[in-house]
Parts: structure tokens; sequence; C-alpha cells
């Protein structure tokens, strides 16, 4: 299972930087009952400090990614002062996802693309990359941006990631594609 999670990490996360590297920590150890590695151990994996490893963790707590569960992890043997955290890796490929070793998007859909950055312009023969930061572009009418209540309500119906109805995960109560909370009715 840990090299499925590991696929579905590299190509679906919504994390960066540090926070993909101690996601893919985790779901390197992923297995039936979650994963436990120490702080230590994802620390070395991510080449950063325990202090930014916490962050890293906090951050993949609020995209939904994982779950953290306080001194869970271990086994019967494990001293109950001596348990590690346990982690439940969350993410699940999107709606549209092929599921293939490539996670190629369904029906021509592309996967999302990073935010802030969009394809590079043509520029001089020495320009190399790929891409080139997003200019924000400010709205001449700044009150036609604003929702009106019904048009907030539809738009919450439907997922911002895959414009489908939202997936929602029966255990905790959000879109396994977009994360977003059920709001109760």
């Amino acid at each position: 299972m840990s090299v499925e999670a590991m696929a579905i990490a590299l190509n679906h996360s919504k994390a960066e930087g540090a926070a993909k590297l101690v996601l893919l920590g985790i779901a390197n150890h992923d297995g039936d009952g979650g994963a436990w590695p120490s702080v230590a151990r994802l620390a070395r994996y991510a080449h950063i400090s325990p202090r930014n490893v916490q962050k890293a963790l906090a951050r993949l707590e609020e995209l939904r990614e994982i779950k953290r569960e306080i001194n869970a992890g271990g086994d019967r043997q494990t001293a109950s002062h001596m348990r590690p955290n346990l982690y439940h890796f969350l993410l699940t490929c999107p709606v549209g996802c092929d599921g293939s070793r490539n996670h190629r998007m369904r029906n021509g859909q592309e996967p999302l693309p990073i935010e802030g950055v969009s394809p590079a312009t043509g520029g001089v023969a020495s320009d190399v990359g790929g891409v080139s930061p997003a200019t924000p572009e400010p709205s001449t009418n700044p009150s036609q941006d604003i929702p009106s209540p019904t048009q907030a309500i539809a738009r919450e119906a439907l997922c911002d990631t895959t414009g489908q109805p939202h997936r929602w995960n029966r255990t905790y109560g959000w879109c396994a594609d977009c994360g977003q909370e059920r709001r109760a009715a």
C-alpha cells in the first residue's frame, strides 16, 4: 500500500516543499493501520528540523491530506508513554483520475495547475525553463467579483477541484477532492 500512497501523494497532493516531503515520508510508512514514523525520521527524510516537521504536519492536516492521532501509534508491546503519533494518509485520487501508475485524468481533463504559476511566455533566446510567476490581474469592477448569496450556495454544491458534486468522506465529513467541510443542514 505504501507505493500506491506515495504515487497518490506525488500526483494529487496540494502540499508544497517540505510539507510534500513529509507527506511522502508518511506515505512510505502507510499500511492498513496507518503510519507511525517518528518526527526525527520524517525530519531526516525531508532534511529539515523537527520543528519544521511539526509545521509541515499542521499544514498537511489543514489540507486534509493526513489525520494525526497523538500517541496512538505502535503496537501492543509499545508502552503507552512511548507510543509515537499515528498518521492516517487520507489523500485519494480525484474524480477523473484513471488510477494508473501515471494518474492520468480521464475525458481529457488535465490536473489542476499549480497556483501562482502560468506557462512561460515567449522571451529571449537565453530564457530557459517552463514556467514563470503569474501576474495577478486586478479587477476593473470589484463589485462584480462578490457573489450573490444564491451564487455562493450554488457553488458550494459543487467541488471546487472537479466541478462535480462533492465526494464526502463519511468518517471525517469533508470532500475527498477539495477538502471542504460538510456543513450541517
